[in-house]
This record gives C-alpha cells, sequence and structure tokens, in this order.
C-alpha cells in the first residue's frame, strides 16, 4: 500500500510540474544545456562513470547541504567509481525551473526526485531524496561541460 500510494503522489507531482515546465518555450540554446543536465542523470542511474565524467569540466566544484566542502572532479569520480557497485537509482524525476544561457555560460535550477537502493552484503536500504538543484556550466570547444553545482535536498526519508 505505502508503494501505491508513493506512485500516485509522485505520478501527481510529475504531472503538476511538467505541466508547468511544457508551458515554458525554451530556446534552442536552453535546450541544449537542459539536454546536457537529462544525460548526466542517464549516466548516473545506467552506473556508467566514465561517461558521467566526460560532462564535467576539469575544473569543476560540486556542493551539497551533506557534505562540509565542495568536491572536485576527482573526488565525484571516486565516490562515483566506489559507489557505483552498492547504490542503484531506482528512478529519477527531474523538471527544469528556469535556464538562463549567454554565450559560453549557463545556469539551470530545476527539481529533481530520485530513489536509491543502498546494498551492502545482506543489507538494503531504500532512500527517496527530492530537492532543488542548480546547475552552472560553461560552453567550451562546442560543449557544455558541468563547472559547479549546489544541491538541497528538501528532506531524507
Amino acid at each position: 500500500m505505502k508503494t501505491l500510494l508513493k506512485i500516485a503522489v509522485f505520478a501527481i507531482v510529475t504531472l503538476i510540474v511538467a505541466s508547468s515546465s511544457f508551458a515554458q518555450e525554451w530556446t534552442k540554446e536552453q535546450k541544449e544545456v537542459w539536454q546536457v543536465v537529462e544525460t548526466g542523470w542517464a549516466k548516473y542511474k545506467a552506473g556508467d562513470v566514465t561517461g558521467g565524467m566526460v560532462l564535467i569540466h576539469e575544473k569543476y566544484q560540486g556542493w551539497n547541504a551533506e557534505i562540509p566542502l565542495p568536491l572536485s572532479k576527482d573526488d565525484m569520480k571516486k565516490w562515483y567509481d566506489e559507489m557505483k557497485d552498492f547504490l542503484k537509482v531506482n528512478y529519477y524525476f527531474i523538471s527544469p525551473a528556469r535556464i538562463v544561457v549567454t554565450d559560453d555560460a549557463a545556469v539551470v535550477d530545476y527539481y529533481y526526485e530520485v530513489e536509491t537502493t543502498y546494498t551492502w552484503g545482506e543489507e538494503k536500504k531504500t532512500t527517496d531524496r527530492e530537492g532543488k538543484n542548480v546547475e552552472f556550466y560553461i560552453k567550451e570547444d562546442g560543449k557544455w561541460l558541468l563547472l559547479g553545482d549546489m544541491t538541497v535536498p528538501k528532506s531524507v526519508k
């Protein structure tokens, strides 16, 4: 019953957020940057560390409310490498709120929901997270690369 309720709530939130997101008209450049965000999440879900790292700038700095200091690209790669065998993304949902693009820089604000399962031996724990994310991109050699981000989870259940 709890799973059915989660699915129903997820579906309602998805419809509300999707309807407001799709009501906006995005420019070609905004769509281009959003595609990089979507690709990054797809790589994360698939456990594709190498594919995900090519989307991240060498000078990347990322931070969230759960860690004391920002992470570098090397820190992020190490974390993904260590966790890919233990952490499975069951589903995720992302919806853009605002995308600002200049010639070679972009800022993307969006809402996210993600359910993950952490498995260590016989121990298995599923966690639902949701919150806001802001990502900063720079365009180099025709490609948008993630330069920095800040993730603020609404709650950890």
